[in-house]
């Protein structure tokens, strides 16, 4: 997909001026498997979107121990640790390659330059702080309300195929679990299945 494909397409901007001047400020970034987007305490100068491959987002707790907050794989997927324009980007969180990845990058001040002038920019801006946010809650619903097992079975709808791409590490992390409960749940439905 070319920046102008994604800009109309999946960001459903319609101004050509808009459009343009969002594909001439694109920078294209490949990250290899293992690499990082942006690491805890960086300052973000960009907003990037995932084009192709996958990415996870952590934090850690007070023990340093990772704990895996987000994963990203669908295409133009906002790969952000923060949803504040302007002010310091500095990041809470890592955002690690777990394949081989492209973003396209645009400059934060672009950004805020654009929504000075441009409502539909500011709208679209908006869009992506609403499905956060909505992410954001449906996640916390899930890890208070749901037992190991839902949680698991959630995981496998919302995240179709990442089970075959993601370790068992990781999942349990994200889903609040041990990676050996995350072990018996499978065992036990796959027996389920025989």
């Amino acid at each position: 997909m070319t920046p102008y494909q994604f800009y109309t397409d999946i960001c459903q901007i319609r101004s050509p001026e808009v459009i343009q001047t969002l594909v001439d400020a694109t920078e294209v970034r490949h990250i290899k498997k293992g690499g990082f987007l942006i690491r805890a305490g960086e300052s973000q100068p960009n907003i990037s979107f995932l084009m192709e491959g996958l990415l996870r987002g952590f934090f850690l707790d007070a023990d340093g121990k990772d704990v895996t907050d987000c994963f990203g794989f669908r295409c133009g997927t906002p790969a952000m640790a923060f949803c504040r324009l302007g002010e310091e980007n500095i990041s809470p969180m890592t955002i690690e390659m777990l394949e081989n990845s492209v973003f396209y990058c645009v400059p934060i001040s672009l950004i805020l330059e654009l929504q000075t002038r441009y409502p539909e920019v500011t709208m679209f801006y908006n869009c992506v702080l609403i499905t956060a946010l909505d992410e954001h809650w449906r996640m916390k619903q899930v890890l208070h309300q749901y037992t190991a097992l839902q949680r698991y079975q959630w995981f496998l709808e919302t995240y179709p195929g990442l089970v075959d791409r993601v370790s068992n590490k990781n999942i349990a992390s994200f889903l609040g679990m041990s990676p050996v409960t995350l072990s018996r749940l499978r065992r036990t439905m796959r027996e389920q299945q025989e």
